[in-house]
């Protein structure tokens, strides 16, 4: 009896606004931007290019929201870890743009790599050029973006890459360099969900 009761004391009790269950969206990146599948995971790695074009861009068509929603994604540094690779600090920097252009936010990853740097899961890559051979996503950062009610397109793109060992410091920003691996794209809307706790 108390159980029942209690049940419906908090059925009857306020929410707070949390992420709601994951939408299906369209990725529209083009094909030769996927690097593979994570063989753990099964989730497909896309890279991100230097670019100010939305098109060339990772392009994702958010479905139609009516209080907006959370898209999500991991971002990772995108390196050839050669057997000869030397130690260096990377800097990642992406941008995450909409379909007209606009920036909705630039994210930053920076990190300490060495050739033994392991990643957490091997990637089963699309690419079998010997170029492609030891390239790798490295680290992991997790990037949450706020979206707007209606529907949305929104394109991650590639700004910056420095690479710092010692005193020297070499920076890529050429358009079309494949800098960061994108992973776990993730899309939900803003509902009602988890109720607040009553003593």
């Amino acid at each position: 009896m108390i159980a029942m009761l209690l049940s419906f004391v908090m059925a009857m009790a306020p929410v707070a606004a949390t992420q709601g269950s994951m939408l299906p969206f369209e990725v529209r990146a083009d094909k030769n931007l996927i690097m593979g599948k994570g063989e753990k995971s099964g989730e497909t790695y896309y890279d991100a290019v230097i670019s100010k074009d939305a098109t060339k861009g990772i392009l994702v068509k958010l479905p139609y929201t009516q209080k907006g929603g959370r898209f999500s994604f991991d971002l990772h540094h995108r390196i050839s870890l050669t057997p000869s690779f030397v130690d260096a600090e990377v800097t990642t920097i992406i941008e995450v743009i909409t379909g007209g252009g606009t920036s909705v936010g630039v994210y930053t990853l920076i990190d300490k790599v060495s050739a033994r740097t392991p990643f957490d899961e091997a990637v089963a890559k699309v690419s079998t050029a010997e170029v492609d051979r030891y390239i790798t996503p490295v680290s992991r950062k997790s990037i949450v973006i706020e979206t707007r009610p209606g529907p949305q397109t929104l394109s991650i793109v590639g700004k910056t890459s420095i690479v710092t060992r010692g005193d020297s410091s070499t920076r890529i920003d050429t358009p079309g360099v494949r800098i960061a691996s994108i992973s776990k794209m993730k899309f939900g809307e803003l509902t009602t969900g988890t109720r607040l706790s009553v003593d």
